[in-house]
């Protein structure tokens, strides 16, 4: 006798470990990607996204993926003389409330892999603000019998999604958008760092120390690209070190060598530069800075049971210290 499975036994059945990637998927990214350098060795950017969003009140979402109901929809912000932004429901089946947010815009970036590693197909939601340079929001969903919300992050720039070809793994690529504007320096003269983070289960992973050739190049570039005339302008400054010229690129490649060795594991390494290029009688405030800033970034969301980005102010705002 013939019959179909409801929605909950479907979701039961998807519990199922998701057959790691195959032929075919790998055939859809690499025409995808035909004629793009790949930003890692040994690691393939996924495609992302597609006609699956709303933006600025603009574009409709009714999605059943899997275990969870998507609704993207157009809504005003009533706080902002009703702007047109969007409005992102996710429900369980059962029409268990799982999310419910406003933002100027939200895409549905993946649904049909596995990102934390439990063999069960997650959904990626991306959320951004609107701003000129900021911000973008990532919710990542699970799919399986009792769908959730397994985390979230904030960050000033976007991510890209990578595979590791070797172990089938995702993990991202990302600029640590808490050195916008880095010491009072324009946004187009923030060194960003990268970091390289996985998600495993619902915690995220710092697993930058993996990629430390990336790192490499990146030192290699900027030392080549920092002439012994800028090395000695810089190092003799009077004043701290500014976005104006003629110091501005010696400021930005100096720091993007600093950053490598730091986001790579090698703290000493990166002190060490740092007292090599930079104004004697400014480099201790300016690494304190960099510590200070670095344990407030992005990497944040790595420590358990800690509030991170905008949740950590408003966490802030309700419950003052005394």
């Amino acid at each position: 006798m013939a019959f179909r499975l409801t929605g909950e036994k479907m979701c039961a059945n998807s519990a199922r470990p998701i057959r790691p990637a195959g032929t075919n998927l790998l055939l859809r990214v690499a025409v995808a990607f035909i004629g793009i350098l790949l930003l890692d060795i040994g690691s393939q950017a996924l495609p992302l996204g597609g006609n699956s969003k709303c933006s600025h009140g603009r574009g409709k979402v009714r999605r059943v993926i899997r275990c969870l109901k998507v609704e993207i929809t157009p809504t005003v912000d009533k706080d902002a003389l009703n702007e047109p932004i969007c409005h992102l429901l996710v429900r369980a089946l059962n029409g268990r409330e799982v999310l419910s947010e406003d933002d100027s815009s939200f895409e549905i970036l993946l649904d049909d892999r596995d990102i934390n590693g439990d063999g069960i197909p997650d959904l990626v939601v991306l959320a951004f603000s609107g701003g000129a340079h900021c911000c973008w929001t990532y919710y990542f969903f699970s799919q399986g019998p009792r769908p959730a919300l397994l985390t979230k992050f904030e960050n000033n720039r976007d991510a890209t999604f990578l595979e590791d070809e070797k172990t089938g793994r995702i993990y991202l690529q990302i600029e640590d958008g808490a050195f916008d504007y880095f010491d009072e320096v324009c946004h187009g003269c923030s060194p960003f760092p990268v970091v390289y983070l996985r998600l495993d289960g619902s915690n995220w992973v710092d697993i930058s120390r993996e990629y430390v050739s990336n790192y490499d190049e990146i030192i290699r570039d900027s030392q080549k690209a920092l002439t012994p005339e800028e090395r000695q302008r810089l190092k003799t400054l009077k004043e701290k070190p500014s976005d104006d010229e003629p110091v501005r690129d010696a400021r930005y490649h100096a720091l993007k060598i600093v950053f490598a060795y730091l986001y790579s594991g090698r703290e000493e390494q990166a002190h060490q530069v740092l007292h090599d290029l930079w104004p004697p009688f400014d480099s201790e405030r300016i690494w304190n800075l960099i510590l200070e800033t670095r344990h407030n970034d992005i990497l944040c969301y790595t420590r358990k049971g800690t509030v991170c980005g905008p949740d950590a102010l408003t966490s802030e705002l309700r419950n003052p210290p005394s």
